[in-house]
């Protein structure tokens, strides 16, 4: 894993260069892999779904009726020892299972008694008082406070067990404990609660970090981006900035207030120009299929990263920066997006036919999702083939004679040829999920 953020800018250029002679779809031919060809075949791409007023009431319905994300408008005051405490042990539980250092290295209990020594639960004082906070780089969301990786056994697959997510530039934050050695954080944030660099954050009062947070307007729509350092960072290193993040506006047109870490941990917001020219847009994109289309195809061929690891993202990871360039918010993990009661939802019952599984896939529209267990995909449109989705795949399988190898990444691929443990993808889908609205007009209904 690539943590320091000069090592993270130069993976990401060589990732760049990788990325833009990647295979990036399976399938069918060059045609498919574009955003154009679907947008061609998408009925009323320009139409307008959610207007702003309905993006808003949209994430007021998710903050109001989904567990899994967090109004931090709310949270106010101090948090009794207890709360703070179940918080924490919630995440930083030791894993169950036998686990072993990415060279397959044993890990024993002399590292489990570490970790869970580094979480400092007999420090936490009656009250606590939440220290808030911007993020100021984008960085990793750990299960425990350390860097140390772990796997499973029985698995080579390049998933780390103790990364959870990342957070972006201009992410607001209430720290609510330090580890025993103080260099981390645990945070609560809108979409999650894990332990983070205290390096990365900004601390300022509360009114201050949510009055930003409520300025930045300014959208990064670019897949990727960078911020040259601005005068008087402490950090000298390029900021990366994924889509989706918000950064206030600058003075001067063409320039981002970026929030920096000063030599006392205080917040400073320093102007920044971002580049490449176009990678921001001055508020989020309109809520229509071609935007979505637009801004997942933006991925197409980016390396899979679970928990938003080497700088790139993973499948429910992929779902959220797209629509987060949309202003939509969504919940992070892949079972919190398909079981939210904030959507529109359609369970698959287990005893569902072949046909009665293709007939409910044959009513979503591009930008809808598709669940089986631990995955999402990403409607894109519809053919002879039968539905076609773009998703973040860590080894998605074809079938195929001989079979085609596995796919690692953003790809496009039709539903119909993919495979779930070595059985036909449709027989494993579990939810759909419509997060816009079918069509313009009243919002679609909500629940089960």
């Amino acid at each position: 894993m690539v943590e320091s953020p000069a090592a993270l800018a130069t993976l990401l250029a060589l990732l760049a260069a990788a990325w833009a002679g990647a295979a990036v779809a399976d399938g069918g031919d060059a045609e498919h892999s574009t955003a154009a060809h679907w947008i061609d075949r998408c009925t009323a791409a320009d139409a307008v779904l959610l207007d702003a007023d309905g993006v808003a009431a949209a994430n007021r319905r998710l903050l109001a009726a989904d567990r899994s994300v967090r109004d931090l408008a709310t949270l106010s005051g101090d948090l009794p020892a207890a709360e703070v405490r179940a918080l924490v042990a919630a995440l930083s539980r030791e894993p169950a299972a036998d686990v072993v250092a990415p060279d397959g290295g044993a890990i024993g209990r002399a590292d489990r008694d570490r970790w869970n020594a580094s979480l400092a639960l007999d420090h936490i004082p009656a009250r606590v008082v939440p220290r808030w906070a911007l993020v100021t780089r984008r960085a990793a969301l750990r299960r425990f406070p350390t860097f140390d990786r772990a796997r499973r056994p029985d698995s080579t697959a390049d998933v780390d067990l103790f990364q959870e997510s990342a957070f972006f530039p201009g992410t607001p934050v209430a720290a609510v404990h330090a580890s025993a050695d103080g260099a981390w954080s645990f945070v609560l944030g809108t979409t999650y609660a894990a332990w983070i660099e205290a390096g990365a954050l900004a601390f300022a009062p509360r009114d201050r970090v949510l009055d930003v947070a409520g300025r930045s307007t300014r959208i990064v729509t670019a897949a990727r981006a960078t911020a040259a350092p601005p005068a008087g960072a402490a950090d000298a290193d390029p900021v990366v900035l994924d889509m989706g993040t918000a950064l206030p506006p600058g003075d001067d047109a063409g320039l981002v207030a970026l929030p920096a870490r000063t030599a006392d941990g205080g917040l400073a917001l320093l102007p920044a120009r971002v580049e490449p020219a176009g990678a921001l847009h001055d508020g989020p994109l309109p809520a229509t299929r071609r935007a979505l289309l637009t801004q997942a195809f933006r991925f197409l061929g980016e390396p899979y990263g679970w928990g938003h690891a080497h700088g790139t993202r993973d499948c429910s990871g992929f779902v959220c920066d797209v629509y987060r360039s949309l202003g939509l918010l969504v919940p992070r993990n892949t079972g919190d997006q398909s079981a939210s009661p904030a959507f529109d939802r359609t369970v698959v019952e287990p005893g569902w036919d072949r046909a009665r599984r293709l007939a409910a896939l044959a009513t979503l529209a591009a930008g809808d999702l598709v669940f089986v267990p631990g995955h999402v995909m990403m409607i894109v449109g519809h053919d002879e083939a039968g539905p076609w989705v773009i998703h973040d795949t860590l080894a998605g399988r074809l079938a195929g004679d001989p079979p085609p190898e596995p796919m690692n990444g953003v790809v496009v691929a039709p539903l119909a040829r993919m495979l779930a443990d070595g059985r036909p993808m449709v027989d494993a889908v579990t939810t759909l999920v419509r997060i816009l609205p079918a069509a313009a007009g009243p919002a679609p209904r909500r629940g089960p």
